[in-house]
């Protein structure tokens, strides 16, 4: 399911304006990923940017069964015609990527993870990347966790960001938060909110 204001045309070549793609994968709806999420994306849209949000645990999106299919040739794609292929078509697109996700028995969630392991379509045995992935565009992380110690979101984000930079994405920066857990708690720290809006304007800047 894609969430959001301000969605890109579909079907363009080129864009007028930087998009950016967020995968928020917290599986709670409306919970503090989410609200920083938004707030990001709000930061993009003030500074002119085209948002589109993706929340996979609303979508049907299968494990990868690694077929391998997808390392056939630069051609070739991931064979299951589910909604990841709406993501793929999202991440090519776009200028800048975002991934969150909040600390699930440390590590990402299981949503989250199904994504990152269907990116591997984007990879081919000869090292190069294919479908379309080309360039490099910007990252940002968000990664929250109920404890209050700050080393395992900070951890978690620098996987994340790991990921991303193995796609070509200059990771320009990562909010990793403890104590963010009960509903609400983003939401009442406005330094963090201010915080995920300014990168989602330099992840928006040209």
């Amino acid at each position: 399911m894609r969430a959001g204001r301000g969605l890109p045309q579909w079907h363009r070549d080129r864009k007028d304006n930087m998009e950016v793609v967020a995968i928020c994968g917290s599986p709670r709806s409306g919970g503090n990923t989410a609200t920083l999420v938004e707030a990001l994306l709000d930061g993009a849209r003030e500074a002119g940017a085209t948002t589109t949000r993706f929340d996979p645990t609303a979508m049907k999106i299968n494990d990868c069964d690694a077929d391998r299919m997808c390392l056939d040739s630069a051609d070739a794609e991931c064979i299951q015609k589910d909604d990841m292929q709406e993501i793929y078509a999202a991440l090519r697109r776009a200028d800048a990527w975002v991934f969150a996700a909040p600390v699930y028995f440390w590590n990402v969630t299981a949503p989250m993870k199904r994504v990152i392991d269907r990116l591997y379509a984007f990879y081919t045995e000869e090292g190069g990347w294919h479908l379309g992935l080309e360039g490099t565009r910007k990252g940002g992380v968000i990664v929250v966790q109920a404890d209050a110690e700050q080393e395992r979101p900070k951890r978690m984000a620098e996987y994340l960001a790991s990921v991303m930079r193995d796609l070509r994405c200059d990771v320009i920066g990562q909010i990793a938060e403890g104590s963010i857990g009960d509903p609400g708690d983003a939401a009442g720290r406005p330094e963090l909110l201010a915080q995920a809006r300014e990168l989602g304007r330099q992840l928006a800047a040209g």
